[in-house]
Formats: structure tokens, C-alpha cells, sequence
């Protein structure tokens, strides 16, 4: 039969039980460990050997003996305490408690001092000219004070160095920029603001001249005498019906009746065109003449006059005009000539004058 004290002996066996362990967990020691980021802390201790460990709990707070905040980390012995306030003070300390909930006293006390970070940013500004380029900020700051740099324009663009830690430079880039007003922008680095001014692009003159200006024209698109620096503009030269193109000078040179001018500066160019020019091929056989002779040049719509004459005791044969036969002719005119033409004189003997 089991004895009648038998509950009473237990419940004094548990006692002495749970004040062994509770004495044990007397002796926690905690550290802090050292840690990169200001904002948090990281804390270690050595372990308890209670068989009936259940896991510990972390305590801290602004003031000594005085904790605001409880973090239960279960059976580990390393813990990080996070967003921290630069600036304050925080007392910590821990306890480990059963597996029924008994709860050891606090141990050791330790203070953490979570850093002040001031961060410096040089330049304070930046201009550019409109048509951008890299540059750089260099932020300064304490070894372990955290920073994030962030654009709040489409044109500028962090290139490197969009976070870190401490000293260091963030690289960016400013894009062209191809409206007229002038512009501005900021990066944030460190919690500090860099401003980014941007000149509007400049304008610049487009003078286009003709040389036989009678004879074509000249057209540009964009349209316009006036342009936006980087502006292409692509131009055409088309000579009338009476005249050909000859070339271009100026800010551009060629003999192709396209091209293009880039405006980054003001620029003049000079289409040149030239009446169209036909050759009249003019020839006799032997016997008489035909003037004038040879290739003879006749411009574009004008009227051009052929003598045919026989020498002594020669008569004419006949005169063909592009091949056909114009008969015994001594004059021939090609009026609005639009073409190339020939003319061919021949002769047969005939009778001695008289």
C-alpha cells in the first residue's frame, strides 16, 4: 500500500528540484557582440546545463532595471535586437525559464549605446550643360552607419553605389536633355540632398542658301530655320524640269541631292544647281560644211541653228536630223531642245557653177 505521504514528499521533491534549477540559471552571463549596423545588437551567452531547460527570454529598456521590451528566443544562446534608436541608451539582460514556465532571476546587466550617424554630402550641387554626363556625389560617414541613395528624376540614374555603409562615392548619370527650359533634380544620399541642375538645350539656326536658285528648291524636316541642339535635319534638294543638282557645301558636302545636319551649332548650307545642258552632235561628209561643228552644247528649252553649204562643184546629198531624212536642206533649227540631238550633212558632185 503506498504510504500516505507519499504526495507530500513528491511536491517537496519538486520543490527542491525547481529551486536547483532556478539557483543555476542565476549565474547567466550575456555579452554583446560586436556588430556592423548601429540600429541593432547582437548578444550571446553560454548555455545552461539544467536537463529541464525550456529556452530563455531577453529584456531591455531605456532605463536600469527597467525593461520596456521582452523577447522570448526559445533554447538558443545568440540573439539580435533590431531597430534600435541612434542615440539611446538600452539596458538588456536575460533570464531562462522550464518547461513549466519557472522563470530564473535576471542576469548581468549590459548597456548598449546604439551610434549617432551624421552622414556629409559633397557636392551640395551639380550643374550640367544640356547635354548631360556621369557624375559623382561622395557621401561621409561612420564605419557602420547604414545609407540608401534614391533619384527623383527619370533623368538622373544611379549607375553604383546605391546603398552602403560608411565613407563612399555614388557614381550617376545625367541624360540629355532636349527641351528648351532649363531643369532640376535631386538624389538623396545618406539623407542628404544633392541638386541636379540641367541647362535647356540651346537653339541654333539653320541658314540654307541656293546657288541658281532659278532652277529647284530646297526642303529640310523637321521644318524650320530654328532647332534644338542634336536636332537631325534631313534636307532635299529637287532641281525644276530645266536643271540638274550639283552638290552641296557648307556644313555638309556631296553631290547626293539628300542629306542630313546634325544641330550642335548653327550651320550654313549651299545647294547649287545648274541649267540642264544637251549636246547637238553635228557633222558633214566630204564635200561642203555644216556650222557649227562637232558637240554643241545647248541648254535646257533653248533653239539652236545649223548652216549646211557645199563646197565648189558640190551640191547637197542630204541632211538627216536624228536619223531621218530632211532632204537637200541648207538650214536646219532645233527649237526647245529638251534632248540630244544629231544632225549629219552629206554631199554628192555636182555641176561647176557658172
Amino acid at each position: 500500500m503506498t504510504p500516505v505521504y507519499w504526495p507530500l514528499l513528491q511536491t517537496y521533491r519538486f520543490f527542491l528540484l525547481t529551486v536547483a534549477f532556478l539557483f543555476a540559471l542565476l549565474f547567466i552571463s550575456i555579452f554583446i557582440v560586436p556588430d556592423a549596423h548601429p540600429a541593432q545588437v547582437s548578444l550571446a551567452w553560454d548555455p545552461n546545463t539544467e536537463a529541464d531547460l525550456a529556452g530563455y527570454k531577453i529584456y531591455y529598456g531605456n532605463y536600469s532595471e527597467n525593461y520596456q521590451w521582452t523577447v522570448d528566443v526559445g533554447n538558443q544562446t545568440t540573439c539580435t535586437i533590431s531597430n534600435l534608436l541612434s542615440g539611446k541608451k538600452y539596458y538588456i539582460a536575460a533570464t531562462a525559464y522550464d518547461s513549466f514556465g519557472n522563470e530564473s532571476d535576471y542576469s548581468n546587466e549590459v548597456l548598449y549605446s546604439a551610434t549617432t550617424c551624421t552622414y556629409t554630402l559633397a557636392p551640395a550641387r551639380q550643374s550640367f550643360t544640356a547635354l548631360g554626363g556621369p557624375g559623382a556625389a561622395n557621401l561621409t560617414a561612420a564605419a557602420g552607419c547604414n545609407w540608401t541613395a534614391v533619384s527623383n528624376a527619370p533623368w538622373i540614374t544611379i549607375t553604383s553605389n546605391s546603398s552602403g555603409s560608411g565613407n563612399a562615392a555614388t557614381n550617376y548619370s545625367v541624360q540629355p536633355n532636349t527641351e528648351i527650359t532649363s531643369r532640376t533634380g535631386t538624389l538623396t544620399i545618406g539623407g542628404k540632398n544633392l541638386t541636379v541642375t540641367q541647362a535647356g538645350a540651346p537653339k541654333y539656326t539653320l541658314t540654307i542658301r541656293k546657288v541658281g536658285a532659278f532652277y529647284g528648291t530646297v526642303t529640310n524636316n523637321p521644318p524650320g530655320t530654328t532647332f534644338k541642339v542634336g536636332t537631325v535635319v534631313n534636307l532635299t534638294a529637287t532641281p525644276n524640269t530645266n536643271a540638274t543638282f550639283s552638290g552641296w557645301s557648307g556644313a555638309y558636302t556631296g553631290t547626293s541631292p539628300n542629306c542630313s545636319v546634325t544641330m550642335n551649332k548653327n550651320n550654313t548650307v549651299t545647294a547649287t544647281f545648274a541649267v540642264k545642258k544637251y549636246t547637238i552632235t553635228a557633222t558633214a561628209g566630204a564635200g561642203g560644211t555644216i556650222t557649227p561643228k562637232g558637240s554643241v552644247i545647248a541648254n535646257y528649252g533653248t533653239t539652236k541653228r545649223f548652216t549646211i553649204r557645199p563646197n565648189t562643184n558640190y551640191e547637197i546629198s542630204d541632211v538627216k536630223v536624228d536619223g531621218a531624212s530632211r532632204g537637200k536642206i541648207t538650214t536646219y533649227t532645233f527649237t526647245n531642245v529638251t534632248t540630244n540631238h544629231t544632225i549629219q550633212a552629206s554631199f554628192i558632185a555636182g555641176p561647176t557653177p557658172k
